[in-house]
This record gives C-alpha cells, structure tokens and sequence, in this order.
C-alpha cells in the first residue's frame, strides 16, 4: 500500500467539457484529408494541361505537336487520384502522423508526388494508343507539390481547430521526473482538453480498481517498469477489466531519451539502445542534402566571397581566410575555414581576453573581445565568416546542419567534460555543422548548459526536415543579428 506521500494526486488541465469524440475528430480529419487532397490531385492535372496547351510563354520553348483534349485526360483521372493517394497513404504515411513537423511532412508530400508521378507516367505507357503527353504529366509534379502541400495546411488547421472542441476523456499518468513532463506536454499539446491526472506511485489492485471505476479514464501510462511483475500485470488487469488502455515506458528512457528503439529481431518484443549515431543510409541522405546544397548555394555566393576576402584584406595586415583546429566526427580533428575576423595573432592572446567572456560554461564568447577588426565586427553580426566552412563540407569534414565544432586551444571540450561528464562526448556522434539549432535560438545569447541542451536535442532527433526548417530558420536570423559577437 503506497504511502500518503507517495500518492499525491496532481491534474493538468481542467474536465473536458462535451463535445467531439476522438475518434470523430480523427475520422473527420483523415476524410476531409482524402477529398481535399484528392482535389488537389485532379486541379493539378487540370493546371498542367492549361499549361502544356494553352499557355502562350510555355508554348513558345516547348511548341505542341497536337493537343488532346482535357475530357480523355479527365477520364484518366478515375484510376490517377486512386493512385496518387494509395502513394500518400501507404508509401508516405501522410494520413497516419499528423503530429510531424511542418518540415518533415513538406519532404514526405514531395516524396510522394516524385513517387506518384513516375507511377502515372510508368502506367499511361500502357495506353500509347492515346499519345497522352507525357511532359504535361510530367509538369504535375511540381504543381502538385504546391497544391497538395495547401490541401495539407488546411486540414492540419481545421485539426487544430477541431482539438479545441474535443471531448478527450482523462489519463492516468503513474510516474514522475524528465519523462512525465514529456507525456505530458505531448498529450496537451494534440488534445488541449486532455485532463491528466498524476500519481507518485502504482496504487495497489484495490485502489486502482476504484478509481477507475470512478473516472472514465481512456489509459493508463505507467514510468516505473522497475516495479515488481505482478505488481504491474495486477495493474494491467484492472485496466483491461476496466476498459482502461494500458501503457508502460521504460525507466532506461529517463537516460537514453528518444534513443529507444523496438527491436523484433528475436521474435520477441525487445528494447534496443540507438546510440545517436547515424545510420548508414541516413548519413549517405545527409551527405547527399549538404553536397546539393553547396552547389546551390556557391553560385550566388561566389561574388560576395570574393568582396569580402578584399574587405579583410584592406582592413588589417593578414590572410583573408583563417584555419583553425576543431573536433569532428567522433574526435577526428580537422582545419576549419573562416573568414579571419581576428587579428593575425589572436589565438596566441587568448589567455589575456578569458576575463572578459560573456558566456557562463565551456562556451567562450566576448562582446567587447579587442582582437576583433573593424571588418569581423561587421562579418560576425551577420555570420559572414563562416561561409568559407562550405569548403569543409564538400571535404566532408562538415554538414550544413549540426552542433557547432569545438575547438582544440580554446579547452571547450574539457569544460563541457567537466560540466557534462562523458555525455559531452555525444556531440561528436554527428558531423559538426556550420549552423545549428542553438544558432537559431538567440545564438551566442543562448547560455552553455541550454546550447549543449539543444545539440543534443538535435543529434537525437535528427531528420532531413528538421535540417531544412533550421536552414529557413538561419536566413532572418543572420539577418536581424540578434545574439551575434
């Protein structure tokens, strides 16, 4: 029998009034998803066909050998929409998370377009007798990459809308610490009606068996798996009873959070540690995204590089680009390329500047730091000097997203080692990146302990979505300044 202590009681979020039922909401949400998607999949076909026949600039670089009319590509469409969806619904999952990230949703719509498209171009070869024009099939993909995107902002806002009037019925949430505020945050924000109720500690049989007796409670999730077996299938036992849902999480996620991973291999379920390495075929995604990104990127930059190495060097006595020594993946150390902002001999007077950092931990940054020019004032407030480490990632020694690489004479390694223990170790668990999710979160303004917080947040929960929304995240934040020196 617990303690009185130890079954201290404490809610979050006020009774659900009547409303909607979850699964209404939900149902309602995956069918406006399909007719408006499904709409957005013919209006593109129908754009496309304007387009290809009708558009006099398009016309004029891509003449027409005849048109078909739209009514034999209209009739296409009965077997085009299915197939566009079944791409969306088995091959992306589009319908089935609507908690991703805005980045990460946009990156599976274009790859269910790209997907979608091959296959209507594939399977109309089947029907050559029509001479169905295959550059105007081919022209629904980016036009259907803007419409499908719309139809999907639409129903995640009317979602959202929808939250608000839901009747979600109560949790029982069993635990507490780092885990516990996660649950909790996470069920607030997808049902904003959610009431969760908290316990300390697993009541026993009886006392459980009333209370949700007493409570319409949807599920209970359990954080202590450490508890005796037959204590916790006692537990399971009244909530199946109950109609109660039943849920556990491992106490291991406490220290490995969002590293957990199920693991089938054994034919039995299993937990396996994911250490916040990539994986191979994620890491060759990775590479691919920084290389087209740097070909992009190079070709408009390529003036404004070659105007700013003049600036420094008729600024002060110097090299225009600086090398220094950093750590990257897993610890192999490499030269990193900045546009010098320093003068000349600036690492040798370290020791004299280390009083007047402006950063609490392993961090070193200074406002007024006096070996800074007049020219890498102006390259620092906008992070112009770091443009050279574009270099660094063609070499592979650097991503254009990742925690920042430490360096080797300034002791940021050792300190975080002294601050962290062996977890600072785990930022080198990724290629280290020219910019980052602390970059975009008020840069040198953000103290030491929230910027490791963020690197490790980022290593853990890496997508190519979430690089891209720091990228678009990047661009105001050079911009505007804020936080840089």
């Amino acid at each position: 029998m617990p303690s009185p202590a130890s079954a201290v009681d404490t809610t979050k979020g006020a009774p659900a009034p009547a409303g909607l039922p979850p699964w209404l909401r939900h149902a309602i949400r995956e069918g406006v998803h399909l007719l408006l998607d499904a709409a957005a999949v013919a209006l593109t076909y129908r754009v496309a066909h304007w387009v290809r026949f009708h558009w006099d600039p398009f016309l004029a670089h891509f003449p027409s050998k005849g048109e078909l009319p739209w009514p034999s590509y209209a009739r296409l469409l009965y077997a085009i929409v299915p197939l566009w969806l079944g791409v969306f619904w088995y091959s992306c999952r589009l319908y089935d998370s609507p908690w991703q990230s805005l980045a990460d949703r946009f990156l599976s719509i274009a790859k269910g377009c790209l997907l979608a498209t091959g296959a209507t171009l594939c399977a109309t070869y089947v029907y050559d007798r029509l001479q169905y024009s295959r550059l105007m099939l081919a022209l629904a993909l980016p036009l259907a990459l803007v419409l499908v995107t719309l139809s999907q902002v639409v129903v995640l806002w009317l979602d959202r809308w929808l939250s608000a009037m839901e009747s979600a019925r109560p949790v029982l949430l069993v635990g507490s610490g780092p885990v516990a505020g996660v649950v909790k945050e996470r069920i607030q924000q997808r049902h904003p009606g959610a009431q969760v109720t908290s316990l300390l500690e697993l009541p026993d049989a009886g006392t459980l068996e009333t209370r949700v007796r007493e409570k319409p409670y949807l599920e209970l999730i359990l954080l202590r798996s450490s508890l005796r077996h037959d204590q916790i299938l006692a537990a399971a036992e009244v909530c199946d009873a109950a109609g109660v849902a039943f849920k556990m999480v491992p106490d291991l996620l406490e220290l490995r959070l969002g590293e957990i991973q199920m693991d089938e291999s054994l034919g039995l379920p299993a937990y396996r540690i994911q250490h916040n390495q990539l994986t191979r075929l994620n890491f060759l995604a990775k590479r691919a995204f920084d290389l087209a990104f740097c070909a992009i990127a190079f070709i408009p930059l390529g003036p404004l590089l070659l105007l700013i190495a003049l600036l420094i060097r008729l600024d002060s006595k110097g090299p225009a680009l600086y090398k220094q020594k950093r750590y990257g993946f897993r610890g192999k150390v490499f030269e990193a390329y900045k546009f010098r902002t320093m003068v000349v001999d600036a690492e040798s007077k370290i020791g004299q500047v280390k009083g007047l950092n402006d950063q609490k931990g392993a961090f070193f940054k200074a406002k007024n730091d006096p070996r800074v020019t007049r020219v890498g004032k102006w390259l620092r407030r906008f992070s112009l000097d770091e443009f050279p480490q574009f270099i660094n990632i063609v070499l592979g020694e650097m991503s254009v997203v990742g925690p920042r690489p430490l360096a080797l004479t300034t002791g940021e390694l050792e300190a975080l080692e002294r601050d962290f223990g062996a977890t600072a170790r785990k930022r080198m668990n990724i290629l280290p990146g020219v910019t980052g999710l602390w970059q975009v979160s008020g840069r040198s303004d953000v103290d030491s302990e929230q910027r490791f917080s963020l690197d490790l947040f980022y290593i853990e929960n890496w997508s190519l979505g979430l690089d891209l929304e720091i990228i678009l995240k990047t661009v105001p934040a050079m911009i505007f300044g804020k936080g840089a020196y």
